[in-house]
């Protein structure tokens, strides 16, 4: 009970402070470990491959009692790999080398170096898609492939939960990886959005047929700055009656409508610029304001969508059926509530779980800790009860030997109720801080360059520890 009192206390300073008018500050901040009105201690399981550098969305826990999850990595020499956790040996098992399975091995081929896509469970299968992972200068696809085929594209996948086997069953263009989907399990589609193009395009699982309806977002990230640019969207949605969502830098929503004959078109009257709690001069001129949403997730309690900004963390919900849009709350640690921009933008992390609650990994102030180093962040565990509209901070994360957690893109509950992410993890060891980085010698995600990590399978306790 005392835990969970001193969890508010953040929460009503906030409160007091924009009652009484004061400005936010604005940019990066940190805390001691001594401050911290509460924390969260987890467990964190190693794995094999020290290359692995990332997981963005692939983690999901399946029907059958297990947490699969995929590591990424930045360096051309590898793949990425798909493993499976199961929660009662506590027992991880590579279950296979995409590359290799594919028959793209990454000593011919620029390899397939990320599952960028959630895993999507359907008539005993995970569906998933591959991306790239090796950038040139701009961050697009590598050209300089070292005498080695190009990027050979991304491809729609499945894996049999019983008997263990993958099937590759389309790839897109060369030099087009696969950055998000999304599976319409009612009427069997899998629908996905390339990188860097922006190109949308839709699988029919029973008629094995691949489309591409043609880009959503100009020329997406391949096009110059600062006119032609423009993000493309990390997370599709789509609703009871099989339509599809998606969003722009720039603040337009779009959908695709199997049932009209020009299937896409842009919403009217909705604009994601109008979400923000706040605005400011110096922010906004600052360029590249990304006001599409980062994730979005359709909610059957509510009839509607639930997700947050790009930009600013802004939870809003979207009622396609009555053409409804709204914010509901700023959802990231008190130190950065109320500023225009957050300095952490928001993640992937992000899921409503039981008790019509969100449950969301944000980045926060870093954790300052006694003859440590500087990290750039932490990880706090927020929920957001939608009935209630309660709002609350569970604190930063910490493994159980008190390494920081400070990066995390996945959530998921297991069957044990135990919430699950793969995160990134702090490593101590002189040795293992070795290892790691002579295995990512060829580059790492430029959000976390500054910093020696490892990602690792995390469980935190159950979740209804945090929910009321």
């Amino acid at each position: 009970m005392f835990r969970r009192i001193l969890c508010f206390i953040p929460v009503l300073l906030w409160i007091g402070s924009t009652l009484i008018g004061a400005q936010p500050k604005t940019g990066k901040q940190t805390v001691s470990f001594e401050s911290l009105p509460c924390h969260i201690v987890a467990r964190a399981y190693p794995n094999d491959f020290p290359g692995a550098d990332s997981n963005y969305h692939s983690l999901t826990a399946a029907s059958d009692g297990n947490i699969y999850f995929s590591l990424n990595t930045h360096n051309s020499s590898f793949g990425v790999r798909l493993y499976r956790f199961d929660p009662k040996t506590e027992q991880t098992t590579l279950l296979g080398k995409i590359d290799e399975v594919l028959k793209e091995p990454a000593s011919e081929y620029m390899p397939q170096g990320k599952i960028h896509t959630p895993l999507f469970e359907h008539k005993g299968k995970l569906w998933f898609a591959t991306h790239t992972s090796f950038y040139s200068s701009g961050e697009l696809p590598g050209i300089d492939t070292g005498g080695r085929k190009t990027y050979p594209g991304g491809h729609f996948m499945n894996y049999d939960l019983k008997t263990g086997e993958f099937q590759d069953l389309a790839k897109v263009f060369d030099n087009e990886g696969i950055i998000t989907a999304i599976l319409d399990p009612k009427n069997e589609v899998f629908y996905g959005l390339t990188w860097p193009s922006g190109l949308f395009i839709s699988y029919n699982i029973n008629k094995a047929d691949l489309r591409y309806w043609g880009a959503v977002q100009g020329r997406g990230e391949w096009g110059q700055h600062p006119f032609e640019w423009d993000r493309i969207c990390r997370t599709l949605g789509v609703d009871p009656d099989g339509i599809v969502y998606g969003s722009t830098m720039d603040g337009a929503i779009w959908k695709y409508d199997p049932a009209e004959f020009r299937p896409i078109r842009f919403l009217e009257g909705l604009d994601l610029t109008h979400l923000p709690f706040a605005q400011s001069t110096e922010e906004t001129l600052k360029g590249d304001f990304q006001y599409n949403w980062r994730v979005i997730e359709w909610n059957p309690s509510t009839d509607s969508f639930w997700g947050i900004q790009w930009e600013t963390t802004s939870l809003f919900e979207f009622i396609p059926k009555t053409g409804y849009l709204r914010t509901v709350a700023d959802l990231r640690p008190e130190a950065y509530r109320g500023q225009p921009r957050n300095p952490e933008i928001s993640q992937l992390g992000f899921m409503i779980g039981p008790k019509n609650t969100i449950f969301y990994l944000a980045h926060g102030p870093a954790v300052v800790m006694k003859n440590k180093p500087e990290v750039q962040s932490a990880l706090y565990l927020i929920t957001y009860q939608i009935d209630s509209d309660t709002y609350t901070n569970h604190g930063p994360i910490f493994t159980e030997n008190m390494d920081r957690v400070f990066f995390s893109e996945s959530i998921a509950i297991g069957p044990d109720d135990c919430i699950y992410t793969v995160a990134w993890v702090e490593v101590s060891d002189p040795k293992r801080i070795q290892t790691l980085q002579a295995a990512r010698k060829s580059g790492a995600p430029a959000e976390t360059e500054k910093m020696v990590y490892e990602m690792q399978l995390v469980r935190l306790p159950q979740w209804q520890e945090f929910v009321k």
